[in-house]
């Protein structure tokens, strides 16, 4: 009974910080500096996300939007994609959330194992079928690329949050160095 009340708390807390940063965000046009990324490759991290194999979260053609700080509040890194196209974890660790949020659209929330980050999918299509509690290795299905929510055409925002993770008292990290490196390596 605990644990769900708690989760009743971050799912309200998280929703409004989501509504104020996104609105605030406004998603809006791409930036220079785009890359494709279809293979299937990783790394084995380094930059404290987490140990083991990484992957770039959109696997088709895609180009850089917005950033971490980029308007009021933007949490993270806009992937923009032609809508339905897959949408992969980036790295491995226990799914924490899945959810609709009328800034975010369907979300999905990845806790990151051990000291690993959290990694955050936002404005899926349709509703991912991960369950909650559910472990996931680098490269799993979470969706597909849309624009649920507040969205500015087709993308994928991304965020990444320190220890102890996402709206449990971690911040926004800056995924740009992280995704560059992926998108490199898959």
């Amino acid at each position: 009974m605990k644990n769900a009340s708690l989760r009743r708390a971050r799912r309200a807390a998280a929703s409004l910080a989501l509504t104020g940063a996104l609105v605030a965000a406004g998603s809006t046009a791409l930036a220079a500096g785009g890359g494709t990324s279809v293979g299937g490759g990783g790394d084995g991290g380094g930059d404290g996300s987490g140990g083991g194999n990484a992957v770039f979260p959109v696997r088709a053609a895609h180009s850089y939007g917005d950033g971490l700080g980029a308007g009021r509040g933007h949490q993270g890194q806009d992937i923009f994609a032609r809508c339905g196209k897959p949408v992969v974890t980036a790295k491995r660790g226990r799914v924490k959330l899945v959810d609709y949020d009328g800034a975010a659209g369907n979300y999905v929330v990845i806790a990151g194992r051990r000291k690993a980050k959290d990694t955050v999918y936002m404005h899926l299509k349709a509703p991912s079928k991960l369950r909650e509690g559910k472990r996931v290795q680098a490269g799993e299905k979470v969706g597909r690329v849309g624009t649920t929510g507040r969205a500015t055409g087709c993308h994928l925002h991304f965020e990444m949050w320190s220890n102890p993770g996402w709206y449990s008292g971690g911040r926004p990290v800056d995924p740009k160095p992280s995704l560059k490196r992926w998108d490199r390596n898959s």
